[in-house]
């Protein structure tokens, strides 16, 4: 009895310390905005608080850093990967890698392109068309009675080869075109920075490219606070209706300023999912293909008290 005890309680220590030991590799695209500092605090603090040891690399918006940080994981052994990636393609040879290595992938946030879903275990994001399907919504409903023969939309695209990008723009472009009046006529790219939607919209209001625009959308806060502050600057007045996507505090207090007029919420706070997804693999459940944050819609039809206070 003695025996069975010691060897019994050996095992209990041991199943101990291997989960603790359990290793998470977690590669985050960049801090480029408040949004994406609060994703990557929730996603460490939620590993954390279930013991997990996490190698942790940030690459700065860097493509080619990334697959290097994702390369080292694989060579590192981890138990598990949490790939928040920055661009769509190009990652199947190595999350082929991870494969053949025995190593699972989560992939957070943007997704990637490929057909082959036994590279990765599922999604955790928002469903990025959803996001731009509610942007023209709005817009749809707040021209529904006005009787004007053409609604020209000016668009701040994110960055190229990017999931919310193409979806963002997919979703809006598919709802208004409910209303054959609404067009994109204008269109830039602002990288999901602050100071380049800045710079590339102050070039256009230069070279006279908000003329007959009624509606700026944009997709993400940053960009759009980047395109205030250059309507600021140039003593454009703003006299468009402007739709964003994120819900960062900044724009949210802009909003009922009423100097925006609608802002769609791209959910930051995943760990939890993230946190609770690695538990059930470890523990043999079940998984979904994907798993969706909830997200909502803020605009100037709000009762502005109810809106819940931004962390981020």
């Amino acid at each position: 009895m003695i025996f069975c005890f010691f060897i019994t309680g050996c095992s209990n220590k041991s199943a101990e310390k291997k989960e603790k030991e359990i290793t998470i590799g977690f590669s985050q695209a960049g801090t480029e905005s408040s949004w994406r500092k609060a994703q990557n605090k929730s996603i460490n603090d939620e590993l954390n608080k279930q013991n997990y040891q996490v190698m942790y690399r940030n690459s700065f918006s860097d493509p080619k850093q990334q697959i290097q940080d994702v390369m080292t994981f694989i060579a590192y052994q981890v138990d598990l990967i949490v790939l928040s990636p920055i661009e769509e393609n190009g990652w199947e040879p190595i999350l082929e890698e991870a494969k053949q290595a025995k190593i699972p992938v989560i992939i957070v946030d943007r997704n990637i392109t490929t057909d082959r879903k036994d590279l990765y275990l599922t999604h955790i994001g928002s469903s990025f068309k959803a996001q731009g399907g509610r942007a023209g919504l709005y817009v749809t409903n707040h021209f529904q009675r006005k009787e004007q023969d053409s609604i020209n939309v000016f668009e701040i695209k994110g960055s190229e080869n990017t999931s919310p990008t193409r979806l963002r723009h997919d979703g809006f472009t598919e709802t208004v075109g409910r209303d054959p009046r609404v067009k994109i006529t204008q269109s830039i790219t602002g990288d999901f920075i602050r100071l380049k939607a800045k710079e590339v919209f102050s070039q256009a209001i230069d070279e006279g490219k908000l003329e007959s625009i009624d509606v700026i959308y944009s997709h993400n806060d940053e960009m759009t606070l980047g395109a205030l502050e250059a309507l600021k600057e140039h003593q454009v007045e703003n006299k468009y209706v402007i739709v964003s996507i994120d819900a960062q505090k900044e724009m949210i207090d802009l909003l009922k300023k009423r100097q925006v007029n609608c802002v769609v919420e791209c959910n930051p706070f995943m760990g939890n999912l993230v946190a609770n997804t690695v538990k059930r693999y470890f523990e043999k459940a079940t998984i979904p293909e994907d798993i969706y944050v909830s997200d909502t819609v803020f605009s100037d039809h709000n009762d502005f008290s109810t809106i819940p206070p931004r962390n981020y």
